[in-house]
């Protein structure tokens, strides 16, 4: 059995009016018991939604996002919190990050602890800041 943990830049891409084919293939062969998100992707999809300007794009976004299809009720039981479990591999991840001489984004290690600690694979098309991490990237069809 595999668990997937979808980075912010998966959602996105597949909320687009055009989202790429390689991303629609892959998300059908998965079921949807082992697609899970990150409660900082929920956050981080609000703090979009919020820094837009008011107008109809945000609006659509706001009624998206509190709406039936956005990630809270999309995900409902699949919404991994960064615990202290989490928190102990992030320790881990950017101290290992600092040692090596390549400093993580906190963020994005804040998503790759949480996936650690709960056996997932990080599905992204942020390879680069996911070095030493197991991923997939569905957008370039590589593996790590």
């Amino acid at each position: 059995m595999s668990r997937f943990l979808l980075d912010t830049n998966v959602i996105s891409a597949v909320t687009k009016p055009s989202p790429p084919e390689s991303l629609l293939a892959w998300m059908a062969e998965q079921a949807d018991e082992d697609l899970f998100i990150a409660s900082l992707t929920v956050a981080e999809i609000r703090r979009g939604v919020l820094e837009m300007p008011a107008g109809r794009k945000r609006d659509q976004l706001e009624a998206w996002f509190a709406g039936p299809t956005g990630p809270s009720a999309l995900f409902a039981g699949r919404v991994l919190p960064f615990d202290e479990k989490a928190g102990f591999v992030w320790a881990r991840l950017m101290a290992e990050g600092t040692a090596s001489g390549r400093p993580r984004s906190a963020l994005d290690t804040i998503i790759a602890s949480i996936a650690e600690s709960n056996d997932c694979t990080v599905v992204t098309d942020n390879e680069k800041d996911f070095v030493g991490i197991d991923i997939i990237n569905p957008l370039r069809g590589s593996t790590r």
